[in-house]
């Protein structure tokens, strides 16, 4: 039995690629861009939905492929589009359902790209905020995830173990109002997202 589900899941993902091949998706460009106006663009064409997401989740990864510095952003997201692709071919979504799946990660793609503009921030350092810009202990402390990424751009260069001792020391002294546990964990978070 398992043999059979392996080959079904096989037969399905063949018969993605191929229609996202045939359907003209992948005549127009080597992969789409995975952005919301194209996911609404794509809604309206020719074409099944299987093919469409197929093509969204590979432009994601070419464009995580193409550029290194917004790859720790969108990892995330890719992870996330790799796991509806896979519940797709499983059988566990439909293709409609996957499209509205993947507009979801479209937006918050979108939002992130806004927001990388908007804060002027290095990209490792805009990494960094992104991935606290909604803690919730940074909120109910009052700390502005802003001004913590600007802290982090100042620091961000140091790199050997002294440096990485120096660079903890100093982002502890903006979250100094977290408790220990979240203001560890934070710190971790962000360190981990520079050096990564």
């Amino acid at each position: 039995m398992t043999g059979f589900i392996a080959d079904l899941a096989h037969k399905t993902r063949q018969l993605v690629e191929q229609n996202a091949m045939q359907d003209g998706l992948g005549r127009l460009t080597k992969s789409v861009t995975f952005d919301v106006k194209t996911l609404d663009a794509l809604r309206s064409e020719k074409g099944s939905d299987e093919g469409k997401v197929f093509n969204l989740v590979r432009g994601l990864q070419k464009e995580i492929d193409d550029n290194a510095d917004t790859a720790p952003v969108l990892q995330p997201l890719k992870d996330r589009a790799e796991r509806i692709l896979k519940d797709l071919e499983n059988r566990n979504t439909t293709g409609l359902a996957a499209m509205d799946l993947l507009a979801a990660l479209a937006a918050e793609k979108d939002a992130a790209a806004w927001a990388a503009k908007d804060t002027g921030l290095t990209p490792k350092a805009f990494v960094a905020f992104w991935a606290l810009h909604d803690e919730a202990a940074l909120k109910q402390a009052g700390i502005v995830p802003l001004e913590l990424g600007k802290e982090i751009e100042k620091l961000y260069f140091l790199v050997n173990a002294d440096e990485q001792r120096q660079l903890r020391a100093a982002l502890y002294r903006p979250l100094i109002t977290l408790a220990k546990e979240p203001r560890t964990l934070v710190v971790d978070r962000i360190v981990a997202k520079l050096l990564g």
